[in-house]
């Protein structure tokens, strides 16, 4: 198989691309003040009745009839503050990079100020600083990423071409979440975890398909899944939240399930739908700083990238009431599609940058029967040029530090993240910290 779709973690542009559906299918990360509830640990079968609580922080509650076949063991999510991590965009944290605040302006600010009514393509404003992580290509084997509703945007090259489009990349979370592998170069992956995380629906939805329930149907270092060519057929497949398949013809009768468009590279079939909604145009904040209309993806995959699953029919609650929906993995971007919703609703982008930070720093959706690994805290980005200002409104650049108080006790140093081919038993797993819930970083964590 054609693997250009996986060691393009460089190669596709963080485009300036904006959708016009609003997120009433997203999966809503809780508040700063609110941590997820805790993850009951591998080997146990269990229903508890009461409440259990989890050490120094989260809540595991459930109730019913209590069958337990194993030690139950309750995983805690880890607590960041408020300096480091605020979903939503109102943490008013500062872009890290100008170039990030022209990606979102020429997407989001006219959303934020009122003259385009459409759903965000990042969200209100950067959910957290300027972090550094590891990327083996880059200087000191690291770069500078931030992270948002929708996505992460990352700069691979500092000394790149400011004005090429590639310059501000955009993550692949969703091969990362489905496969549990953390990519750390252009081809080299650490093995973590899946993401046990619903894709769709409200937060802790029982109903929707994780993206561990994804892993068994989608290209990713876990393994491929290749579709045969399907083009003008009808998207009637099913996936609940275990990742059991099946067909629902009844689906073959809603409006844009009809398949449009077959990917060569990663071998899977685009619907009418979300072809449309990845082709479509509409109001983009240009260059000169004028409202123009223009086509939103330029190619169409800049912000999505190549499609790596089919797409599956799903329950899921939203809002409160379950619905029917289609969802599709593609490799920066999980697409939705609610019929029921109101036209120019009904297509939608999940909240992925949310699910991966908590995924990746906060301990949060851990799958049966999968190893406990103590996730590495956030590091902040230790100087550089920021943009100073609320997003949407005249900013002024200023350089210096803009390192937020530490989260937590790193006892140890920590090792840089083990690299190997994706998908083989040779992969090492990252080092293991022991978090401290308070306190400050002790040493400096090696590049």
């Amino acid at each position: 198989m054609n693997r250009q779709w996986m060691t393009a973690a460089s190669t596709f542009g963080a485009a300036a691309v904006v959708f016009s559906a609003a997120a009433l299918a997203q999966t809503v990360t809780p508040g700063p003040t609110t941590t997820p509830g805790a993850t009951v640990s591998p080997g146990v079968t269990m229903t508890i009745s009461g409440t259990v609580t989890a050490g120094v922080t989260g809540t595991a509650v459930a109730t019913g009839t209590s069958v337990i076949t194993g030690t139950p063991q309750v995983i805690p999510t880890i607590p960041i503050s408020t300096s480091i991590y605020v979903p939503g965009g109102t943490g008013n944290f500062p872009f890290a990079d100008p170039a990030f605040a022209n990606v979102w302006n020429r997407t989001d600010k006219v959303v934020a100020s009122g003259q385009v009514s459409r759903t965000w393509f990042w969200g209100p404003g950067p959910n957290s600083p300027g972090l550094i992580e590891q990327y083996n290509e880059g200087t000191g084997k690291q770069r500078l990423v931030q992270y948002f509703d929708k996505s992460r945007m990352e700069i691979n090259n500092p000394a790149g071409d400011r004005s090429q489009p590639f310059f501000v990349t955009n993550g692949l979370l969703t091969v990362e979440l489905i496969s549990g592998f953390i990519q750390v170069g252009n081809a080299d992956y650490t093995k973590y975890h899946p993401a046990c995380i619903p894709m769709s629906g409200d937060f802790g939805d029982t109903l929707a398909p994780t993206y561990f329930a994804f892993q068994g149907v989608s290209n990713t270092q876990a393994g491929d899944h290749p579709a045969a060519n399907r083009t003008g057929q009808k998207a009637t497949d099913t996936i609940d939240r275990n990742g059991t398949v099946g067909t629902d013809a009844s689906k073959g009768s809603l409006p844009g399930v009809e398949f449009m468009y077959f990917d060569p590279t990663t071998k899977h079939n685009i619907p009418k739908v979300f072809w449309d909604f990845l082709n479509s145009t509409g109001p983009v904040l240009n260059a000169q700083g004028q409202v123009a209309n223009e086509q939103l993806i330029q190619p169409w995959n800049f912000a999505s990238g190549l499609p790596i699953s089919e797409p599956y029919w799903a329950k899921a609650k939203i809002a409160g009431q379950v619905k029917d929906v289609m969802i599709q993995a593609f490799e920066r971007r999980a697409l939705t599609y609610v019929p029921t919703n109101q036209a120019g609703f009904q297509v939608e982008m999940a909240n992925i940058g949310q699910h991966y930070f908590d995924w990746r720093y906060r301990n949060y959706g851990y799958c049966t029967s999968e190893p406990v690994i103590t996730p590495t805290a956030p590091v902040p980005a230790p100087s550089g040029t920021a943009v100073v200002g609320t997003p949407g409104a005249t900013t002024t650049v200023v350089s210096g530090t803009t390192t937020p108080a530490a989260t937590g006790t790193v006892v140890g140093t920590t090792t840089p993240a083990a690299t190997g081919t994706a998908g083989l038993s040779t992969a090492t797993p990252r080092a293991t910290n022991t978090i401290v819930p308070s306190g400050t970083a002790l040493g400096t964590p090696s590049p």
